[in-house]
């Protein structure tokens, strides 16, 4: 597979790091590849100090919204048969990270909180792009779920820890998130952190109502800044596409925070079968 120059030396995705992996993944079978993956962010982890939120709040004594996101589930072309095993994964995950409460300090991190999407959890194969290849397994589908809790973050003001954009551009128009906005995951390799910086607690709620999948961050205090995103799409070479994220904090003495989150290369490509 060819990549461009520029490419190559912008997008994570085709850092060397990501292609020494990708070699790893081929070469061992996948439960070694998953527990030596799983092994090195535990190390890591400890080294960084990380405070993972684990504790639990009802929404009572947190009333007050800081920010809301919503998404619809859909079905692509190809993928119908699997949309009620999409929908009971999304729900499974929904209510693992439903109550989350993060003290100030503490990172969600989405694996922490949910654990492995296995058959025995009651995770159900699902569609899944793996590399631009549909593909299926446990816990499948779940990747709008996390762009939801990755958009309420953002318009929360949550410190973004680590997020990883789609690697391709799938569906066109027809995707269902915003380029420069989505998160990816995958248990062992792609976590979705989120680390709180206000001074207070705040509760993570999630939930699924039909085909709605909504994320609301809430804290005791009422909500003093807002929030803007600034997405540009900027010349990529052909068959990419790359966009930048700025996010714009005014606080409420009238200072503004400026906070560039990096570009999001998507390789254009259809969905193969």
């Amino acid at each position: 597979m060819s990549t461009s120059p520029a490419a190559a030396t912008t997008s994570d995705h085709w850092s060397e790091a990501t292609r020494l992996r990708r070699l790893a993944r081929r070469s061992l079978p996948a439960r070694w590849r998953l527990a030596l993956a799983l092994w090195r962010r535990q190390w890591r982890d400890r080294r960084a100090g990380y405070r993972f939120a684990e504790a639990r709040a009802a929404s009572e004594g947190l009333p007050e919204r800081l920010a809301s996101y919503e998404l619809t589930l859909s079905d692509y072309p190809g993928q119908e048969a699997q949309g009620e095993a999409k929908r009971a994964n999304t729900r499974r995950m929904a209510a693992a990270l439903d109550g989350l409460l993060i003290a100030p300090g503490e990172t969600l991190s989405l694996w922490h909180t949910v654990g492995e999407p296995s058959e025995a959890r009651g995770y159900r194969d699902a569609a899944a792009l793996v590399e631009g290849a549909l593909t299926s397994g446990p816990g499948g589908g779940t990747c709008l779920l996390a762009t939801v809790v990755y958009n309420a973050g953002l318009l929360a003001g949550l410190e973004v820890i680590e997020r990883r954009n789609h690697s391709v551009d799938t569906y066109g128009d027809d995707r269902y998130y915003r380029l420069g906005c989505d998160a990816t995951i995958e248990y062992g390799y792609i976590d979705l952190r989120l680390r709180n910086r206000h001074r207070e607690s705040v509760r993570l709620a999630v939930e699924v109502q039909g085909d709605v999948v909504r994320a609301t961050v809430s804290s005791r205090v009422p909500r003093s800044f807002s929030v803007q995103l600034d997405v540009e799409e900027r010349q990529a070479p052909a068959g990419w596409r790359m966009v930048t994220t700025q996010r714009r904090v005014q606080l409420a003495d009238g200072r503004v925070r400026v906070e560039d989150l990096g570009a999001s290369w998507y390789r254009c490509m259809p969905a193969s079968d």
